[in-house]
C-alpha cells in the first residue's frame, strides 16, 4: 500500500494520572507525569505545523481496562484520523545507579507495514539522535490500544523510568523528545510529497 500524508493525529499519555489506580510506572521518572508533558508538547508542535492533533488522554479511569477503553473511544470519536499515538515510558531496566549508557527507546505496532511503520522507524531514529539507545520497532499483537483503534496506531516507549542514564538524558532533552516525535511525522510527510512529485 502506498504511503499517505498524515494530516490528523491523536496523542495521549498511556495511563491514568499519577497516584490514581492504573497509573504508569514510577522510578527515577514518573511515567504518568512525563507522558502528559510530552503529549502536550507534541500536540502544540503538530498544530504549529498545521497538523490537526487531538489529546485523547484519560484522566478518570476506574481500572486499567477502563482507561484503555476510554482512550480508544476518544481516539475513535475523531473523524479522518491518520495516526493514533500512545506515549509511554518503559520500566524494567533496574539501573538506578547508572552504567554510562541508556537502555533506550522503542516503538510498538501490530505490523511492520504502511505509514505507522514508516513513522515508527523515524521516531526511533530521531530519539537515537538525541542519544537514546535505539531498541527498534517491535511487533506486538496483544496490546489493547493497538488492536482497538479504528485507524493506524503506534505506542512509543520514550525511555526507561528506572535507568539513571535514561532519566538524565530525558530531563535534559524533554523538548527535544517532543520535537523528535513530531519531526518523524514531518519527515514522513516530506517523503510522501517527494514521492508523489516524482510520479507526476
Amino acid at each position: 500500500m502506498a504511503l499517505k500524508k498524515i494530516d490528523v493525529v491523536t496523542v495521549h499519555g498511556g495511563h491514568n494520572p499519577s497516584g490514581k489506580i492504573a497509573c504508569g510506572a514510577t522510578g527515577i521518572l514518573d511515567e504518568s507525569k512525563e507522558d502528559r508533558i510530552i503529549t502536550k508538547k507534541v500536540i502544540e508542535l503538530l498544530k504549529k505545523h498545521k497538523i490537526k492533533a487531538y489529546d485523547t488522554t484519560c484522566n478518570d479511569g476506574k481500572s486499567q481496562t477502563d482507561v484503555l477503553q476510554k482512550i480508544c473511544a476518544k481516539c475513535n470519536s475523531h473523524k479522518d484520523v491518520d495516526l493514533n499515538i500512545s506515549i509511554h515510558f518503559n520500566s524494567g531496566a533496574g539501573d538506578k545507579k547508572g552504567n554510562g549508557k541508556t537502555t533506550g527507546s522503542e516503538v510498538y505496532l501490530t505490523a511492520k507495514a504502511n505509514d505507522k511503520y514508516d513513522v515508527a522507524k523515524r521516531i526511533c531514529n530521531q530519539l537515537e539522535n538525541i542519544g537514546f539507545t535505539n531498541r527498534g520497532v517491535k511487533v506486538r499483537d496483544n496490546l489493547y490500544f493497538l488492536n482497538r483503534t479504528n485507524e493506524q496506531a503506534i505506542l512509543v516507549e520514550v525511555c526507561f523510568v528506572d535507568d539513571k542514564d535514561d532519566s538524565k538524558l530525558y530531563n535534559a532533552h524533554k523538548d527535544d523528545v517532543a520535537h523528535a516525535i513530531v519531526q518523524a511525522i514531518l519527515n514522513h510527510n516530506k517523503a510522501v510529497a517527494e514521492k508523489n512529485t516524482k510520479k507526476k
